[in-house]
């Protein structure tokens, strides 16, 4: 990946720290016109303070670096992409995650205005529409280190020990968004551990933890999964149903619903793939792996 563009970034520019969903692409083509995302927690952009970004592009995920140079004079200035690394997985048409990564190269300037961001293409191409990240789209991912959260993980996978995990646990690294799924005023943790011994071709694992007392203890352990997690309104055993994206390997892209039995959550029905069901959004932000928390060894 280039660095260069890192360089150049004032790491109190307004635009460093922030995070973004795509509202739309308007082209200076009037066969093209604007195009809208049917759903907007499919595109989203995190703006790093260390010069990088990160993407979710519907199906696939692009890292890579930002610049910016404010123009004093006006509520916008220069700006560039470093060329996009992204995962190649074929998302459910339509989807405009091959030409997101295609034309972050070719965008040259922005304009900061009424909390929406517009990404301008060279040669009066086109603009990209960002709207400020709110809460109402979902949760982003969090990766606060969490001590609680490192032991539930290890108890939930003992087998993993220090020569798997690496000395200082270099070698797993953890990601996780706290939810209310039964109403008792006690936030559910859904953690998402990353790395290869937890990961593979489709996902990652990922765990359901609930406090008690001063830790948590394990809920749910899930097969491989991609993210983010959908919690509905719908209600089973007085606990919101999850649904999990599965794709990769090979199989057909599609959701799988779970509801609550009681003592856990068991699988219901695989759902289509190519409509993202209704629901509110839970490790949002498509983590990489250098951005979850280090899984230290107690």
């Amino acid at each position: 990946m280039e660095q260069t563009t890192q360089d150049s970034l004032d790491p109190n520019h307004s635009l460093a720290d922030t995070d973004w969903y795509l509202v739309e692409f308007q082209s200076m083509d009037d066969a093209i016109g604007t195009i809208r995302p049917d759903d907007p927690r499919l595109y989203i952009m995190r703006l790093k303070g260390d010069g990088t970004v990160s993407m979710k592009l519907n199906c696939n995920r692009g890292v890579g670096d930002w610049s910016a140079e404010a123009n004093n004079e006006t509520s916008g200035g220069s700006f560039q992409f470093s060329p996009l690394e992204t995962t190649r997985a074929l998302c459910p048409e339509p989807s405009l995650d091959e030409k997101i990564a295609a034309d972050t190269a070719f965008i040259r300037s922005y304009i900061l205005e009424d909390d929406k961001l517009y990404l301008s293409l060279m040669a009066d191409a086109g603009i990209y529409v960002w709207q400020r990240y709110d809460s109402s789209i979902g949760a982003l991912f969090q990766a606060e280190p969490d001590p609680a959260i490192e032991a539930a993980i290890l108890d939930a996978f003992p087998d993993y020990r220090q020569e798997i995990i690496g000395e200082d646990g270099q070698q797993a690294r953890y990601v996780y968004s706290r939810v209310d799924l039964n109403g008792d005023g006690k936030e559910e943790v859904l953690v998402y551990p990353m790395g290869s011994i937890f990961c593979g071709t489709g996902g990652c694992d990922l765990l359901l933890l609930t406090p008690e007392d001063c830790a948590y203890s394990l809920i749910n352990s899930f097969p491989i999964s991609r993210l983010p997690i959908i919690v509905t309104d719908e209600v089973a055993a007085g606990w919101q149903n999850l649904i999990r994206p599965e794709s990769g390997g090979g199989a057909t892209p599609s959701y799988v619903l779970h509801v609550f039995d009681g003592q856990q959550y068991i699988e219901q029905e695989r759902l289509p793939g190519d409509v993202q069901p209704e629901g509110i959004s839970y490790l949002l932000g498509e983590p990489t792996f250098d951005e979850g928390a280090i899984l230290k060894l107690n």
